[in-house]
């Protein structure tokens, strides 16, 4: 679990100006909830650099819950409603 979190961190950086865009268009929500994630995704993936290791704190600040599927997927479902699937 913990490789396949800094698989996809690392991925949403390479990829990290559609994630961005994405959250920008929450920046006007009337959701303040939603607003509150966005600016804080934006300043994490601005700050970041690729993963090498497990980063808990970045962890808890992304991930809402895991769903592990019996097909060995794992879906991270992030705090701004984004789900991502991965293969184990």
């Amino acid at each position: 679990m913990y490789e396949a979190f800094i698989n996809t961190f690392n991925i949403m950086l390479e990829i990290k100006d559609y994630f961005r865009k994405k959250w920008e268009e929450h920046l006007d929500s009337d959701d303040l909830l939603k607003k509150y994630k966005a600016k804080q995704f934006i300043k994490v993936i601005e700050k970041a650099n690729r993963l090498e290791n497990f980063d808990l704190a970045l962890f808890e600040k992304m991930v809402e819950k895991i769903v592990v599927f019996e097909n060995k997927t794992i879906e991270f479902s992030m705090f701004d409603g984004i789900e991502v699937e991965c293969k184990i």
